[in-house]
């Protein structure tokens, strides 16, 4: 495998752990939903997309400190992570 494609699926999936990571912060400080135990609830009442969409922000943290460190190919996967959770959070 390419070695700038090991670079973006890197920035990928840590983009996702920062995802699920920054809505379960969310889901603990603001609310009284544990992310993973009520995960049926949150899916049945159709509020994911939403708690996803509030978990991305923390990627602003995240594809910041890609770019301050010049990790170009990282930054690129976390905007594909950005974009592919805008188009579930769409569905949802």
């Amino acid at each position: 495998m390419n070695y700038r494609v090991k670079q973006l699926l890197i920035g990928f999936f840590s983009a996702l752990v920062v995802t699920i990571l920054g809505s379960e912060f969310y889901l603990r400080v603001f609310t009284h939903f544990d992310f993973f135990l009520d995960l049926d609830f949150i899916i049945k009442s159709k509020m994911l997309g939403k708690i996803i969409a509030i978990g991305s922000i923390f990627n602003l943290l995240l594809f910041s400190i890609f770019i301050n460190r010049k990790l170009d190919n990282y930054a690129n996967g976390c905007i594909l992570a950005v974009i592919i959770l805008t188009f579930v959070t769409l569905v949802m």
